[in-house]
């Protein structure tokens, strides 16, 4: 009997081993907030690929990252691993030396890489010295038409909206990949919606006629008066840009919306052609599918632009997951961009490093029961587009943030909390209110020991 369990036992093992791996393909898009899909219950954007895509996905709701500004994100992404660990805090930067990717992990495995898109590290310098095989990239930010890449190694002009031309390099990539026996990532990161060096999104006129009768609410907090956070955010960039951007009015704030969904929309088509071809390549039913936004982005909440400040529009971004095998719906998980890299390599069978600072999702991914993260912890120690050094936690309910002085990192300079059931804007700071102080002294404590985890 026991020679037969372990007779079973073997083949099970052999086909494990050769049962072929998925591929993978992970989409990045540029200061995407959690709230910029229909399917986020937005009445008022129209996105219906990437709608499409999260009826056969799981959506994670409470999806964070570790720090809202580019480079850094892009780093914990890959690496599923902390700024502070792993070199990379803030725009710019590189990832310390004998830092691994997700990608030396995958093509070890025997995976074919491809990337398209926007590269934000300076070390790496490029994608290709990251170990991807098929490269289309340019470097940080820049316009959405007519843009300079660099195309397998030559400098050229692509002409057009920026998102079409990466989309069809994605899909020579696909048609390429899927005449090979290998398994494949594809890792595509899109410009927009980031804005455009002129500070300002650049839709095409078609897509933004759609959105000229749109009267979007307003945020609920837009008129705040900063009562309770950090004194320098009064006059400090988030609120002077804001102010520049016309904030104070409602017309401004609808203004900018309604262009940042429009370059929404246009992405949103690009992307409907990649899903389009992955299926006409018969590649869907083989292929998992992640798409999270690198950072937020606050439209007029407090008064504020742009990301960095550990406020919800900042730090929490949109997640879908689909591919063979998961359970679709939504997900209310704390999730984190640092999760992604180790639910790659679970998910194509890869192990995954233990000084990974990320989970893998995929328990999560099949409907089991798995016991789970209760807070996430933000980190935004280097100053970044007018921020003040900070760190944060985020539970289901609360949120404490401490920012240090500008000039003595060191020397806590001020303290928020937020209970997110009954203030979900985050104007009312109950960092002061004797009632609160335990919670405050738990939270406290519980943002020590993140911190410390996180340490090599």
């Amino acid at each position: 009997m026991d020679s037969r369990r372990d007779f079973l036992r073997s083949l099970g093992t052999v086909w494990a081993v050769r049962r072929p791996s998925p591929n993978l393909i992970l989409i990045v898009t540029d200061d995407q907030r959690y709230d910029a899909l229909g399917c986020a219950r937005n009445a008022a954007i129209r996105t219906p690929a990437m709608d499409a895509l999260a009826t056969g996905a799981v959506r994670f709701t409470n999806a964070f990252v570790s720090t809202s500004v580019c480079s850094a994100s892009r780093a914990c992404t890959l690496t599923g691993r902390y700024g502070s660990v792993n070199g990379v805090m803030g725009l710019g930067g590189g990832l310390r030396p004998g830092e691994k990717t997700l990608v030396t992990y995958l093509k070890a495995a025997g995976y074919q890489m491809g990337f398209a898109g926007k590269w934000h590290l300076d070390h790496p310098a490029t994608p290709a010295e990251a170990g991807f095989d098929f490269v289309t990239y340019f470097k940080a930010n820049g316009p959405h038409h007519n843009r300079k890449v660099i195309e397998h190694g030559r400098e050229r002009v692509a002409t057009g909206f920026i998102e079409d031309y990466l989309v069809d390099q994605s899909i020579r990539f696909l048609e390429s990949a899927a005449k090979k026996p290998a398994p494949f990532l594809l890792h595509l990161c899109t410009q927009v919606p980031h804005m455009n060096p002129s500070f300002d999104w650049d839709p095409k006129p078609e897509t933004l006629a759609i959105y000229r009768q749109l009267e979007p609410p307003l945020p609920r907090n837009w008129q705040d008066d900063l009562t309770g956070k950090p004194p320098y955010l009064r006059t400090g960039r988030h609120r002077e840009r804001g102010t520049a951007y016309g904030y104070q009015t409602p017309a401004g704030i609808r203004n900018h919306v309604r262009r940042y969904y429009a370059s929404l929309t246009d992405l949103d088509h690009a992307l409907g052609r990649l899903l389009a071809a992955l299926d006409a390549l018969r590649l869907r039913e083989s292929t998992y599918i992640l798409l999270m936004g690198d950072n937020g982005w606050m439209m007029g909440e407090h008064g504020f632009t742009s990301k960095v400040l550990p406020y919800e529009e900042s730090i929490r971004v949109p997640l879908l997951v689909s591919g063979p095998g998961l359970k679709p719906g939504a997900d209310r998980h704390l999730v984190l961009n640092a999760d992604l890299a180790p639910t790659l390599l679970h998910l194509a069978g890869v192990a995954v490093p233990r000084n990974m600072h990320g989970r893998s999702l995929r328990p999560l991914l099949e409907g089991r029961r798995t016991a789970w993260r209760s807070a996430v912890l933000y980190e935004a120690l280097k100053p970044e587009l007018g921020s003040w050094p900070l760190v944060a936690v985020r539970t289901e309910r609360w949120k404490y943030v401490q920012t240090f002085d500008l000039h003595q990192p060191g020397r806590l300079a001020f303290e928020e909390l937020y209970d997110l059931s009954r203030d979900p804007g985050e104007m009312r700071n109950l960092a002061s209110s004797p009632e609160h102080q335990t919670i405050q002294r738990a939270l406290g404590d519980q943002l020590r020991e993140l911190r410390a985890s996180i340490q090599e």
